[in-house]
């Protein structure tokens, strides 16, 4: 039909006639309603004319200025000079197979983007818990691929995603989000003109990382801390012992007294910071016993109070079952004690409560040999609100401060000496914070099921056992030691034998009869504990003294007592005395 037969048409006619095309329209337009893949007719201007659900549901009501689509011209058919394009969203390619159909409910968001722009193309899962904005900002902001990176994560992330682009394949990469609070890892895969990825959360992960480097620098610091203890309470036994002989040869009006004194006094000083020193190397986990959690918190319940500040409300969210651990009761008050005190820190603003609650949870993969192996774990939450730490500070919450005291118990340990005692009943503990958000501490101890389990984890402390008066071999690799005490002990009129070794003791007591073994613990080759071993077996009934300026007294063997350095002189006789008698 020729457009000029047109002319003698009736209106009738040419109602008619519109009327059938615009019920063919709509035929065709309920068709493609329904269709799953995002269509839309757009003007020359980029306006939508028209489109499916499908379109508005993953793009909006606005056309993103970037690819991606499939363009077909089409001419309008009500004006003859007017093109229009319909717009169909090209589909993943074969290559990158990612299902459109994701639960929104999968702990992972799907996506995919233009290679070129950059500008994503589809979201699916739940991109706003995530990464802190809904799909529809993903879809509307072109500059989002990049902006969803944490600044300093941003340039190396974004390097490694361009140089794959350019030379096909996948990558992964681990980020901050931009808010800088959820560590996400990133799965990208190229196909064509395509990326798609996937995004997981890793912020618990992650979490646990800090704790792992945490827990081996401690293990760093412990060793550093004994060493230096160790090395420090040496020389100091020399001054302290020398001081305390220069005070009983001067005469009560001498004025070198006043100096002696004087240099007695700065020694003791430097014992204590040595003290505090050695009492945060030291292993001290008492034997551990059953102990449930909520009867034990709620005996603490006044202890913890007070700890928490006056005016501060503790509350207790106990757990409706039993919860049973291996520790020590009288430990775990301490330590609980050190983390609420540990709220306070960095809280200038007024608190109003701290909440300890317990309950049990399920590690189900082991990080690392120095991480929680995979069990079931007592899970004991101490949170306080206030003002909270910011990233520096938060890092070093779990570090020792020496104080110019030398109570082992201050404050400045206790958080320390807490990590360490949970470490020794294979535990551990975790804090997080946020500015303005406040604190959580969160100790995690094995759990024990309430029947069936051992009642006792066997200690390696025993009580000394009795002996008789000895001839004494002093074993001390420090020369100014040996010679301290072989000259406190002839004045009591003991005999004193001296080795610099253990292996020189060994060949003494193969030619000499030795009732009492004084022997430092830390010694050159063989230590001080195998020495003994060797010796008593041997002679029996020999009895040891064990001194050390850095091992506790719980690691002393059995039968043998302990003297820390730096003693003083009537503080060895009294024990030399003890072990004879």
């Amino acid at each position: 039909m020729e457009r000029s037969d047109f002319g003698h048409w009736s209106a009738t006619e040419v109602a008619r006639l519109l009327a059938l095309l615009e019920a063919q329209l709509r035929y065709y337009r309920e068709i493609a309603a329904a269709l799953p893949i995002p269509a839309a007719v757009v003007s020359k201007d980029r306006a939508i004319l028209w489109s499916n659900k499908a379109f508005r549901q993953r793009l909006g009501t606005k056309v993103p200025d970037r690819g991606g689509f499939t363009e077909i011209p089409v001419q309008a058919w009500h004006d003859e000079d007017e093109t229009e394009t319909l717009l169909v969203l090209e589909p993943l390619p074969q290559a990158s197979v990612v299902s459109s159909g994701v639960p929104v409910d999968l702990p992972a968001i799907v996506w995919q983007a233009d290679a070129t722009t950059l500008a994503f193309r589809s979201v699916e899962g739940d991109a706003e818990a995530t990464m802190g904005y809904p799909a529809s900002y993903w879809l509307n902001h072109r500059e989002f691929f990049e902006e969803r990176i944490h600044p300093d994560d941003r340039a190396s992330t974004m390097a490694l995603y361009r140089s794959v682009i350019e030379t096909g394949g996948e990558a992964s990469a681990e980020y901050r989000t931009a808010s800088g609070s959820v560590w996400c890892r990133e799965t990208i895969r190229i196909a064509g003109t395509t990326i798609a990825g996937v995004i997981t959360d890793i912020t618990a992960r992650k979490s646990m990382e800090r704790q792992l480097l945490s827990a081996g620098r401690f293990e760093a610091l412990y060793g550093f801390a004994g060493r230096l203890a160790h090395d420090l309470n040496n020389p100091l036994m020399i001054v302290t012992g020398y001081a305390e002989e220069l005070m009983q040869a001067l005469k009560p009006n001498d004025p070198l007294r006043q100096d002696a004194s004087e240099i007695l006094g700065a020694a003791r000083r430097i014992g204590g910071i040595a003290a505090q020193l050695t009492e945060f190397a030291r292993r001290q986990g008492k034997p551990a016993t059953r102990v449930n959690i909520g009867e034990a918190i709620s005996k603490l319940r006044s202890r913890l109070a007070a700890e928490a500040g006056e005016g501060v409300t503790v509350e207790l969210q106990s757990h409706p079952e039993p919860v049973v651990v291996m520790a020590d009761e009288g430990q775990l008050g301490e330590v609980l004690a050190a983390v609420v005190a540990g709220t306070r820190r960095g809280t200038p603003r007024k608190r109003a409560r701290v909440v300890i609650a317990w309950d049990v949870q399920t590690v189900t993969e082991r990080l690392s040999p120095t991480a929680l192996a995979a069990g079931h774990y007592a899970r004991i939450t101490i949170s306080a609100d206030g003002d909270g730490l910011d990233a520096e500070q938060a890092a070093d919450v779990f570090d020792p401060v020496l104080s110019k005291i030398s109570d082992p118990a201050a404050a400045a340990l206790a958080l320390p000496r807490a990590y360490s005692l949970v470490h020794e009943w294979a535990g551990d503990i975790a804090f997080a914070t946020e500015p303005g958000q406040g604190s959580t501490f969160t100790i995690y101890l094995p759990h024990v099921q309430t029947e069936g389990a051992p009642d006792r984890i066997p200690a390696t402390r025993t009580e000394p056992q009795r002996g008789e008066p000895a001839r004494i071999l002093v074993v001390d690799d420090e020369t100014g030691i040996r010679e301290l005490i072989r000259k406190i002990l002839q004045r009591e009129r003991y005999r004193v034998l001296e080795a610099g070794t253990a292996e020189e003791a060994l060949s003494i007591a193969q030619r000499q009869s030795i009732d009492l073994l004084i022997t430092d613990v830390m010694l050159p080759g063989i230590h001080g504990p195998e020495l003994a071993r060797r010796m008593q077996q041997a002679a029996p009934r020999l009895k040891t003294l064990f001194i050390s300026g850095f091992t506790g007294e719980e690691e002393v063997p059995s039968g043998g007592r302990f003297l820390a350095k730096p003693f003083t002189l009537g503080t060895l006789l009294q024990k030399v005395r003890e072990a004879l008698e």
